[in-house]
């Protein structure tokens, strides 16, 4: 049964008087929202008066619940976000929304959920694409290539945390691995068998056995935001950036997994979907070379990390084509399962046959729940 808003302002009200310290007072202004009416709902704003030890306060404050009944990426959680979040607003190392709090008991808001100030600013908008349509569009050339500089910048900060000082021990997970690329692929791995099912996955199961058969050895082990895409980044208006958002694929590893992602992305955006990349925007080598200067060293190994990314995208493909199927959207014996964009990534990084995308393709990405498109098509 879906909540009525009046009831979802009574009880943040009192959560926040309970569990955030030094609110006294507080009074959530009427706002429109239903819980329970569908995947609009899992974010919304909240304007909030209180009082702390400064005096009368106003904000506007993001609740962002989280479903429990499917996970797009294994292990992922509101816990991981809240913490990555926490920790990093504590050590200001790289810009992210105010930290607030978060709740895990769903009877509060019939989910857990986790609630940080709202940030000022806009992202690069996927839908339209950014490199069709939009501020991004409208910016000069150069305006955009601080823009995007500005982004690399922020995110390659990352690099200088230490993740066992600073506090980010709840990252480290020893049923895949030993902290850092061990980890990761470890993790993939995990994922990897989890939805596999016994099916031969031509592109993914290729991937799958590249990755641990060329491993690095003596990779660093960093902190990753897990998610580097310019719609995950809230720009002002001069192009600075205001806040890194989403942070639930967070992890250790390599720093260049993220740079790998933000390539693999921009990549995603231009050529594969068919669109003319803005002039200005880095070109692959500029990106690598602002992400080098801001880290202090060289990247390394970034062909591999090319196809580690590719693979834990296509795992969420794997993900979002097994929804459709239960749900009965499309036949298990879709070709789309080995037929996307995806795998036609990797196939390149592989220098495999290049899959068709056929009629299955497009039936399968016409039936994409508004969840599934933001994860599926753009994480």
């Amino acid at each position: 049964m879906a909540m009525p808003s009046d009831e979802v302002r009574a009880r943040l009200r009192d959560w926040l008087e309970s569990n955030v310290n030094g609110w006294r007072n507080v009074n959530l202004r009427p706002m429109e929202i239903l819980l329970g009416s569908g995947f609009s709902a899992e974010i919304f704003f909240v304007d909030v008066d209180y009082n702390d030890a400064g005096g009368p306060q106003s904000r506007t404050l993001v609740v962002r619940r989280q479903p429990t009944d499917f996970e797009v990426v294994l292990g992922s959680s509101l816990v991981l976000q809240g913490n990555m979040m926490a920790t990093l607003d504590r050590l200001q190392v790289t810009p992210v929304p105010e930290w607030v709090g978060m709740e895990l008991n769903p009877d509060v808001l019939d989910m857990p959920f986790l609630i940080m100030g709202r940030v000022e600013g806009q992202s690069a908008t996927q839908r339209p694409n950014y490199n069709s349509a939009g501020w991004v569009a409208d910016m000069s050339p150069t305006e955009r290539g601080l823009t995007w500089r500005n982004a690399i910048e922020a995110f390659a900060k990352m690099s200088k945390i230490d993740w066992q000082q600073d506090g980010f021990g709840f990252l480290a997970n020893a049923d895949w691995g030993a902290p850092g690329l061990d980890q990761y692929l470890g993790h993939l791995e995990a994922w990897y068998h989890g939805c596999r099912k016994g099916r031969a996955m031509r592109y993914v199961d290729a991937a799958m056995d590249y990755i641990r058969e060329h491993q690095p050895r003596g990779t660093p082990t960093n902190v990753l935001w897990g998610d580097s895409t310019p719609s995950n980044v809230m720009f002002a208006s001069d192009g600075s950036v205001n806040a890194l958002i989403d942070w639930e694929l967070a992890a250790l590893g390599p720093s260049e997994l993220d740079l790998a992602w933000w390539l693999y992305f921009d990549d995603l955006f231009s050529r594969r979907f068919g669109v003319k990349r803005l002039d200005g925007l880095p070109t692959r080598d500029e990106t690598i070379a602002v992400w080098e200067t801001a880290v202090g060293r060289k990247a390394e190994h970034l062909d591999y990390y090319d196809v580690v990314v590719a693979l834990r995208m296509a795992l969420v493909v794997v993900g979002a084509f097994d929804r459709q199927v239960g749900i009965g959207n499309i036949s298990a014996n879709n070709a789309s399962l080995d037929a996307n964009l995806m795998t036609t990534y990797l196939a390149e990084r592989l220098d495999m046959a290049l899959p068709e995308l056929g009629p299955d393709f497009y039936a399968f990405m016409s039936n994409l729940t508004p969840v599934e498109q933001k994860n599926d098509a753009a994480t």
